[in-house]
C-alpha cells in the first residue's frame, strides 16, 4: 500500500471507506443477516445520529457491558466514526468486577446489554429513510483526528488491578496493516469473530477485517467443526482451549474447511498441538501481543519462531521487553500520556536475535522460592510436554520455610493423572521448581486464567494442610 493511501484511509471512516469502494460485498454474516457494507454503514450512521442526541460529544466515554452481539458492533464503529471513546466491559464479570471497571471510566454513557432501563436507550432495527441509501457515499467524513482516542480497553488484570489503556484510530489501523504481511486478508475472506470485543484481540478481529474488506462473521452457535465448514470461514483466531477442543474431532482438518489460517495467542501452547494442528494441514500463526500494543507485536508461520512485525519497535534491557512503534497506545486513562518515540517497559522477559523474539515469561509472575528465582512460565512448558494434560497454569503460594512454593492447576486430557504427572517431572525439573500441589483448572471466564482467583482456590484448598 503506497504512502498516499495510507494516509487518505487514516483519515475515513473505515466503514464509509468499504461502503463506497465495495458497497455491494457482505460486511458482517450472522445467524440471521448478510449486511452489506452500504447497509453497515447506513446502520453506523443511525446509532451515531442516536447517541449525537443523547448530547453524547467526542472524546466522551461510551462503557458498553455486553458480550458479542450485533449491537455491540454497531457501537463500536459509531464511536469509532464520532470520535467518541468505545469502552468495551465483559457482561458476565461479577458486579463488583463491573463497577470497578466504571469507577475507573467515570462516565455516566453506560450502555448495558442485559438490561431493558438503560442510560442509554438506543434502536438498533432502526433504519435510515430509503432515499439516502440512494445518496453517494461521503468518505471524508470521518469527524475524528487520527490522534484521538478512539478506544479504551481493559487490560485482563489477570495478575492484579486491570489497566485502562487507551488507543488511537492509527494504532488499530497500524496493527491491522502488519498482520496483513503475514496473515493477508482480501475481499473474498471470511474472518470469524471467535475472541470477545473486550478483549483487544476481538477488538483487532473487527478492524482487521474491516479495514481489508472482508467479511465480519459473527454465530451464537457454539464454534464447531460442523459451523466453520457450512458458514466457510477462512481466517479463524483461537486461544488454547479453543484450539484443543477443535482437535478433539478428527473432522477438523485443512482438506475438509476452508481455513487459510489459524492465529493462536493468549497463552502457551503445547508443542504437540501445534504438531497435531501442523499435521492436520493448518497454516498457524502463534503471536506474542498485548493490550498496549494494539495486538500482535510478534508472529509465527508453521513454527515457535516469533517475528516482529513491521511498525512494532522492540528493544531489550536487563532481559525486559521494551514496545516502541505506530501501534504503542496512548497512554493508561487518568494517567500522563506517553510521548510518541517513547518505549514502555511490558513486564514481559524475553531474548532477540535479529527480528526474532523468544518470550522467557513476565516479570511479575517470577518468585523466590528458598532464596531461588523461579518463572512459572518455564515450569508450564515442562509440564506441558506430558501427553495426559492440554493446560497448564503455575502460580505460588506462601510457604513457612521456603517463603514460596509452586502449585499448579492443570487441564487433564482424560482422568487427573497426577501421580503419574509427579513421576514424570521428576528427571525434568530440579526439586524447588517441582509443584507441590496440582489442581483441576476450573473454566476461565477470559483469555487468560485469573491468577488471584487461581490464589485464592489454591489457599482456600491447602488451608490446615501446611
Amino acid at each position: 500500500m503506497d504512502k498516499q493511501l495510507k494516509e487518505r484511509q487514516l483519515s475515513v471512516c473505515p466503514v464509509a471507506w468499504q461502503a463506497h469502494l465495495t458497497p455491494n460485498l457482505i460486511a458482517i454474516q450472522t445467524d440471521s443477516q448478510r449486511i452489506s457494507f452500504v447497509e453497515l454503514h447506513h446502520r453506523v450512521t443511525s446509532i451515531g445520529q442516536q447517541l449525537i442526541k443523547l448530547s453524547i460529544k467526542p472524546k466522551d466515554r461510551v462503557a458498553c457491558i455486553a458480550t458479542n452481539s450485533l449491537p455491540l458492533i454497531f457501537l463500536q464503529l459509531a464511536c469509532l466514526r464520532h470520535g467518541f471513546i468505545f469502552c468495551p466491559i465483559n457482561a458476565k464479570f461479577k458486579e463488583n468486577e463491573i463497577e470497578q471497571r466504571l469507577s475507573v471510566l467515570k462516565t455516566s454513557f453506560v450502555w448495558h446489554q442485559e438490561q431493558t432501563q438503560n442510560k442509554l436507550t438506543l434502536d438498533f432495527q432502526k433504519s435510515l429513510p430509503e432515499t439516502l441509501l440512494k445518496q453517494p457515499i461521503n468518505v471524508d467524513s470521518f469527524a475524528i483526528e487520527k490522534l484521538n482516542v478512539v478506544s479504551i480497553i481493559f487490560t485482563s488484570g489477570s495478575s492484579g488491578l486491570p489497566k485502562a489503556v487507551m488507543h488511537h484510530f492509527s494504532n488499530h489501523y497500524y496493527s491491522a496493516l502488519g498482520s496483513q504481511t503475514v496473515i493477508p486478508l482480501t475481499t473474498e475472506d471470511k474472518n470469524l469473530l471467535s475472541l470477545p470485543i473486550y478483549h483487544i484481540s476481538g477488538y483487532a478481529t473487527v478492524m482487521r477485517t474491516l479495514l481489508a474488506g472482508a467479511t465480519l462473521q459473527f454465530f451464537d452457535q457454539k464454534m464447531s467443526t460442523k459451523l466453520l465448514l457450512e458458514i466457510k470461514t477462512t481466517h479463524l483466531s483461537l486461544v488454547c482451549s479453543q484450539l484443543i477442543q477443535l482437535l478433539e474431532d478428527p473432522n477438523f482438518n485443512a482438506d475438509s474447511l476452508t481455513i487459510k489460517h489459524l492465529l493462536l495467542g493468549g497463552s502457551t501452547f503445547p508443542s504437540k498441538t501445534l504438531q497435531q494442528t501442523q499435521v492436520r494441514g493448518f497454516t498457524y500463526h502463534l503471536s506474542y501481543g498485548s493490550t498496549e500494543m494494539a495486538s500482535q507485536i510478534a508472529t509465527s508461520t508453521n513454527n515457535e519462531l516469533l517475528t516482529l512485525l513491521p511498525y512494532r519497535e522492540i528493544k531489550i534491557v536487563d532481559k525486559e521487553i521494551l514496545l516502541a512503534g505506530k501501534t504503542r497506545f496512548v497512554g493508561y486513562f487518568q494517567h500522563k500520556q506517553i510521548e510518541s518515540d517513547q518505549y514502555f517497559a511490558s513486564s514481559d522477559l524475553g531474548k532477540m536475535s535479529g527480528k526474532i523474539i523468544k518470550i522467557i515469561g513476565r516479570k511479575d509472575r517470577q518468585f523466590i522460592s528458598g532464596g531461588e528465582n523461579i518463572q512459572p512460565e518455564e515450569i508450564e512448558k515442562t509440564l506441558l510436554t506430558f501427553a495426559g494434560l492440554s493446560q497448564a497454569y503455575v502460580l505460588p503460594i506462601n510457604d513457612v520455610r521456603y517463603g514460596q512454593r509452586p502449585v499448579a492447576f492443570i487441564k487433564w486430557t482424560e482422568e487427573d493423572q497426577s501421580t503419574q504427572l509427579d513421576a514424570f517431572i521428576k528427571n525434568k525439573l530440579i526439586t524447588f521448581k517441582q509443584p507441590i500441589h496440582y489442581f483441576t483448572l476450573p473454566s476461565q471466564e477470559g483469555i487468560k486464567p485469573n491468577q488471584q482467583k487461581l490464589t485464592e482456590i489454591a489457599n482456600k484448598r491447602l488451608k490446615g494442610k501446611r
